[in-house]
Parts: structure tokens; sequence; C-alpha cells
């Protein structure tokens, strides 16, 4: 095993799902609650300390499987984040600092910028 000096920082791009079970508690319902299908995932970037990729994707496992405990939301349905998969994996090669870059995706597409954002992050706003 290295000595941790001789570590790296990665940045580890996890998929999670948000999964709701239960019947909310018609006493606890306001006008936030949303009754619907829809399915919620999180595109989330964690950044691991780690001899190697390999070893990054561990980690970063282990850390999101840890904390998939269940919790009880303010309807009193249950909710548990659940690990759907592991999608990427890159070295940090800067100095971690206030405004270092610890992720980039490059999107190849015919949409224009307000297409795009509408279809791959659900906003308009930003173009």
């Amino acid at each position: 095993m290295k000595y941790k000096s001789n570590w790296d920082y990665y940045g580890v791009k996890i998929i999670k799902q948000i999964v709701v079970e239960g019947e909310p508690d018609p006493a606890l319902l306001d006008e936030f609650y949303e009754d619907d299908d829809k399915q919620m995932f999180e595109e989330a970037v964690m950044l691991i300390h780690a001899q190697s990729f390999d070893h990054a994707y561990k980690v970063a496992k282990k850390k999101v499987e840890e904390a998939e405990k269940p919790y009880p939301n303010k309807y009193g349905q249950q909710v548990t984040w659940k690990l759907v998969d592991i999608v990427d994996c890159f070295l940090i090669l800067n100095k971690l600092a206030s405004g270092t870059e610890v992720y980039s995706c490059f999107h190849t597409t015919q949409d224009n910028a307000k297409d795009f954002m509408n279809k791959w992050f659900n906003q308009t706003d930003n173009a």
C-alpha cells in the first residue's frame, strides 16, 4: 500500500435514485406535496482521495452505500437514496484550490443552447 502522501484526488461521478415509499400521512400534506409517478435521480461528482482509479471507484461505492440508510420525509414516507451506477472517474491534475475545475463533460448535439439546456438539464433560463 502506498503512503497517503502519494495518493491522488479523483472525481467520481455517481448516479443515485431517490426512492420514496409508502403513503403520505394526510394530516401532513401541504401545498408542496407532489403526488406523481416521476422518478428522481441525482448526478453527483464525489471527491475521493485514493491510490488509483480502481481504488477511487471502490471508495466511492462504499461511501454511497453507507449513506443508503432510509429516513422519513416530512410527509411520513420512507426515503432511500440508492446507488444506480458509477459512471465516470477522472484524475484531478490541478492542485485543489478555490476555482479548480473538478469535472468537465463535452456534449455534441444539433441542439441550440436553449434546447440543449432544456433537454439535458431541464433548464431554459441560462441559455
